[in-house]
């Protein structure tokens, strides 16, 4: 595999600069052509134009340059995961899984391939077995997008408390990630898992830099879930947050339409039966 990037990269390299940037599709995959002219035997090519190809969507050269960069260079791994992508693109999933599993039997640590598999998994009804593919995708790469991926998972099968744990965690094993604890929040508020909703919320006014925002939300929960006497204190205290805002900065078209939110929510919960 290290062999493999080495080629890729030296291919790249190769390519006009205008080519290596975000050049035309065809122009692009012309250059490769050109390359590939000169050197017929370059596995490397073959793949660096199979995934041009596949970019612009044309399976049948992309498959096909595939092929031949595998026959070239059967210890290419990574064409079976780029062939997966092409049988998946075809909507030939059970090709595509039998690639991903001979890729992944290979490449265990492979973050895109399991997320592939997890999915037809999923399709197969066996979100389990996915859930342990996509628990690997995050165990393997620190992208947050893998935890999103397990967390939705688990929400579309019913099961809202342990996707936010699995958020929890992988926000903790990277030092924090503000965009996996925000997902959990509106995991929790979705589901009514309230009184961690409010857990988290209390935590986000204490430390983010505009409290204002964090209590407009934390009152329209207490609202919804009818806990009117604690949704007018956190109401007031948004106002109070919202005041202390420089004056130029609640001038602003978006705080002004906050400013009139907070505003109206106020006069509005003052009026409700306790």
């Amino acid at each position: 595999m290290k062999r493999f990037h080495l080629l890729i990269s030296a291919a790249i390299w190769a390519l006009p600069m205008s080519v290596q940037a975000h050049g035309d599709s065809h122009e692009a995959i012309a250059a490769v052509s050109a390359l590939i002219a000169e050197t017929p035997g370059d596995a490397a090519l073959f793949f660096r134009r199979a995934e041009l190809q596949l970019a612009h969507g044309d399976l049948g050269a992309a498959e096909a340059d595939f092929l031949q960069a595998r026959k070239l260079q059967p210890s290419m791994e990574i064409v079976n995961l780029s062939l997966a992508r092409v049988r998946l693109a075809q909507g030939r999933e059970k090709d595509a899984f039998q690639l991903l599993d001979l890729f992944l039997e290979r490449n265990p640590d492979h973050a895109v391939g399991r997320v592939l598999r997890a999915g037809l998994l999923e399709k197969k009804g066996e979100w389990r077995k996915a859930e342990v593919d996509l628990r690997a995708a995050i165990a393997a790469s620190p992208e947050p997008q893998y935890a999103t991926e397990h967390a939705q998972l688990l929400v579309r099968h019913g099961q809202a408390a342990e996707a936010v744990r699995s958020l929890d965690a992988a926000s903790k094993a990277h030092g924090r990630v503000p965009v996996l604890e925000q997902q959990a929040l509106e995991i929790q508020e979705r589901a009514g898992l309230t009184e961690g909703a409010l857990v988290r919320l209390n935590d986000f006014i204490a430390r983010e830099p505009r409290p204002d925002i964090w209590l407009v939300r934390k009152a329209c929960l207490l609202e919804k879930c009818s806990r009117l006497d604690e949704a007018r204190t956190a109401w007031d205290e948004a106002a109070t947050a919202f005041a202390k805002l420089p004056g130029h900065k609640r001038e602003t078209k978006a705080n002004l339409a906050l400013a009139k939110q907070i505003e109206t929510a106020r006069n509005a919960v003052r009026t409700k039966a306790p």
